[in-house]
């Protein structure tokens, strides 16, 4: 890896004087600075750009770090294996054509093989990498006249996402990078491997990834792990969420989880922070670069504004990042009331008016009183637009704030359009006061500030632990309800009580023993979703009507096609409120757990949470907590309040199950669960077996 992300030596294959990838990268690595030694190859030239030409890879001297292959993808595999057998330990590949389908492709294959036999491979399909520090930039798209080192590092499976990032935070706001790695097709190295190498380089503070899946996420975990440990930050944006990017699968909780939700979950119990949106993405790398690590800020955050419109917009965003604007203590009020216009409201967020683009004295004094306010909140203040002098004087009196106050400060710009002005960004920067662009996204990424302390601080106290990966499947689950019900029971998850009829007149027998009104539901291998079907019949209250309901569900039953074994009668039962939990086994990452609000709506909704199992109490009571509407366990408009330190316990029980039978089955769903105000219990359970062959994903 050190030869791929730090080569002291280069080949390009592919280099011409014609305009194409090979030519830019020799323009590149002139225009970057790059000392080491590099070498064109093409037998056509003596010389290209002024760069040594040799005919072929065998020509080349044997002390080469790394090969960069800018030719078509037919000629590309025969260059590489040449290339591994003259003893070259690094490539880059650019060329596309490997299998990008997704279907088999034997290009791929060879390209692999090489991978496989010890050489560090970028690509193929990708721009290369940059090395800010070396000048080293092996990169086919177009690199920056000016870039300066820094402690930002970049890894993009997309090319064009991470230029995007990367050229506008190094033109506009001057941040210094150490890397941007492209790295495409991953037959190679991949994202977790530059993440591995990259947060151990002491001069990295902040690697950030833009990623469309992962392929190793224990070497992810583990790299996070000592990202922690040094306090440097790692941040990610997952492009292609939505449904159309993945493929549905049949139960409930895959449906509900899906790649991204358990990706999502990974990245939060590996501590990873994750971007809302690309453009909140570049936000929070302005932010991590620039900001101190500061472990100690608050929860709260402190507006200072020149514009009561723009700062009542910033509270909004900030609501809806879960901040929260902090309530100024009287002290802190009477000195604003000293400072500000009589007519201004010394409230936060705070309303300088106008006043404060003329008096030159009003902002320092300002900062100044706001440095009073106990629990030592994130202070937030913008420069918006106004002539260039006025910025730069505000600019100046944020940092000279700043430097002597020991407080995480953040400046914003209520647009996001329009050139930087380098004095300003420079003068901020200087102070360790990050500039940020747009309301909703300099808000969103100050949320992701206090999640990043958070994640910090968890991790000092989590034990070691590598993400749970399936084990070798034993005997399939059993998917009826009675076996199921057995096994679950046993691993104390509290599931109704049910006995299986094979008549009518045998679910009416039932009936009379339970005493009770009951439900009747088809039993059949395959039924997943009863309800849709027409199998259920709820509140069967006499004889007529129970054996009335068994003929119904079990015809509709016959009418999809099964072939069932009766009806299952239950005792109604009814709580506070019906909730929904499952399992979905991947193949990457393990049991995810999956929780919401239940009933027949629950995949309708989609209002549900995805953890990866095992679950700790709190990681259960968070889960509970963060879905919309749980508000009614806690018993509203005079209804009691369910037991949710039961649900908590179920959900806890219910991990250690999926974990104890992972690759037993794809998919389990527990829906409704219905929450008592003493106790909770499940009355349905269906389960999706694993399909020999597929991805259960």
């Amino acid at each position: 890896m050190r030869a791929l992300l730090d080569p002291r030596s280069i080949a390009v294959v592919g280099a011409s004087p014609r305009p194409g990838p090979g030519a830019r990268v020799l323009a590149n690595l002139r225009d970057a600075g790059f000392k080491g030694a590099v070498f064109a190859v093409n037998p056509r030239y003596p010389e290209v750009d002024g760069y040594k030409c040799v005919p072929d890879v065998a020509a080349l001297p044997k002390d080469i770090d790394c090969v960069v292959v800018a030719v078509a993808a037919e000629t590309a595999c025969g260059i590489l294996e040449v290339a591994q057998a003259h003893g070259i330990p690094a490539a880059i590949v650019m060329s596309a054509g490997f299998g990008e389908s997704g279907q088999p492709d034997a290009r791929a294959q060879r390209v692999r093989a090489v991978a496989e036999s010890g050489m560090a491979i970028c690509g193929p399909n990708c721009f290369g990498i940059i090395n800010v520090r070396s000048g080293a930039a092996l990169f086919s798209g177009v690199v920056p006249k000016t870039m300066m080192p820094g402690g930002v590092a970049l890894v993009s499976q997309s090319g064009s996402l991470g230029n995007f990032v990367f050229g506008p935070l190094v033109r506009d706001r001057k941040l210094g990078f150490s890397h941007f790695i492209s790295c495409g097709n991953q037959i190679g190295t991949t994202v977790e491997d530059y993440v591995d190498c990259l947060v151990d380089d002491p001069a990295v503070t902040v690697v950030a990834c833009i990623i469309e899946a992962l392929k190793n996420p224990d070497k992810l975990q583990r790299a996070a792990r000592r990202a922690h440990a040094f306090k440097k930050s790692l941040v990610c944006f997952q492009a292609g969420t939505s449904p159309a990017g993945r493929a549905m699968v049949r139960s409930h909780t895959g449906a509900l989880a899906g790649d991204a939700e358990i990706l999502r979950a990974f990245l939060r119990r590996c501590g990873i922070v994750q971007a809302d949106s690309y453009d909140q993405f570049v936000e929070i790398i302005a932010l991590y670069a620039v900001a101190p690590f500061d472990l100690a800020i608050g929860d709260e955050v402190v507006l200072v504004s020149g514009s009561g419109g723009s700062a009542a917009v910033a509270a909004d965003c900030l609501d809806a990042a879960g901040m929260t604007l902090a309530t100024l203590d009287s002290a802190t009020s009477d000195k604003l009331r000293t400072i500000l216009p009589e007519f201004a409201n010394p409230t936060n967020p705070i309303d300088a008016t106008g006043v404060v683009y003329d008096d030159p004295a009003l902002l320092p004094a300002l900062y100044e009183a706001v440095f009073g306010q106990p629990g030592r909140p994130i202070i937030a203040g913008t420069v918006n637009v106004a002539p260039v002098d006025r910025l730069r004087r505000i600019a100046g009196a944020i940092a000279t704030a700043a430097r002597t106050s020991g407080r995480t400060i953040v400046a914003y710009q209520s647009s996001p359009l329009g050139p930087m002005d380098e004095e300003i960004v420079r003068t901020l920067h200087t102070a360790n006061v990050p500039l940020l662009l747009g309301i909703h996204n300099a808000m969103g990424a100050l949320g992701k500030l206090k999640q990043r302390r958070d994640f910090a601080r968890r991790a000092a106290i989590m034990p070691s632990a590598d993400a749970a990966r399936i084990p070798p499947a034993g005997a399939p689950l059993a998917q009826d309800f009675l076996s199921a019900r057995q096994t679950l029971a046993a691993a104390g998850i509290p599931v109704v009580e049910a006995a299986l009829a094979s008549s009518a007149r045998a679910a009416a027998a039932i009936m009379r023993r339970l005493a009770r009104p009951v439900a009747l539901k088809a039993e059949a291998p395959g039924l997943l979703h009863k309800s849709d079907l027409g199998c259920v019949v709820l509140n069967c209250a006499d004889e007529d009507a129970v054996m009335a309901g068994y003929e119904a569900v079990v015809a509709n039953a016959r009418a999809a096609g099964l072939v069932p074994a009766g009806a299952l009668v239950q005792p109604m039962v009814s709580g506070v409120a019906e909730c929904f939990a499952g399992i979905v086994n991947d193949p990457l990452y393990g049991p995810a757990i999956v929780f919401g609000l239940g009933g027949i709506f629950v995949e309708v909704l989609r209002e549900t949470v995805t953890e990866l199992a095992p679950l700790t109490g709190e990681d259960a009571l968070r889960m509970i907590a963060r879905v919309k509407g749980t508000q009614i366990l806690s018993g509203v408009r005079g209804r009691p309040a369910g037991d949710i330190a039961a649900l908590a316990e179920c959900l806890i029980n219910l991990s250690r199950f999926a974990l104890a039978n992972a690759g037993r089955f794809h998919a389990l769903d527990l829906n409704p669960i219905i929450v008592m105000p003493k106790g909770v219990i499940a009355v349905d359970i269906a389960i999706e077996p694993v399909t020999e062959g597929a991805d259960i994903r």
